[in-house]
């Protein structure tokens, strides 16, 4: 089994409404966590969370692919999202899952300025593959 990548741009907070985030983007969340909601059994979340995966909402075998194809969803509401990262955590969120922790993505020099320009973070979550 080949490499993969999700890709998902994410604002959380403990004060954060995901309903104000869904008005304001004007974007359905692929995925909407509340402050209390359970995460196991003993704990739950501290902070809700917006999360959004893209109209595509797929896995993908280039994670440059992934980020941009997102990037360009959401480009026209950078503005948008500048302001709730001053308010709130946002981050794009990439998990990488793999077969083996040999290896992994390359980032062309575009696309990391693209990701400055829009200047929130990004999280890189390595998991192995649980077919291998």
């Amino acid at each position: 089994m080949a490499d993969f990548y999700t890709v998902e741009f994410r604002i959380s907070g403990k004060d954060l409404s995901p309903a104000e985030i869904t008005d304001a983007m004007g974007i359905q969340p692929t995925r909407v966590l509340q402050v209390g909601e359970r995460r196991t059994a003993s704990s739950s979340f501290d902070q809700a969370t917006w999360s959004y995966e893209g109209a595509a909402g797929e896995e993908w075998t280039s994670l440059e692919v992934g980020l941009n194809s997102l990037i360009r969803e959401l480009l026209p509401k950078r503005d948008l999202i500048s302001g709730f990262a001053k308010r709130f955590d946002a981050c794009w969120w990439c998990g990488h899952f793999q077969d083996s922790f040999d290896g992994g993505p390359r980032l062309s020099s575009d696309l990391l300025r693209e990701l400055a320009d829009f200047g929130i973070p990004v999280a890189l979550s390595n998991y192995r593959s649980a077919d291998s």
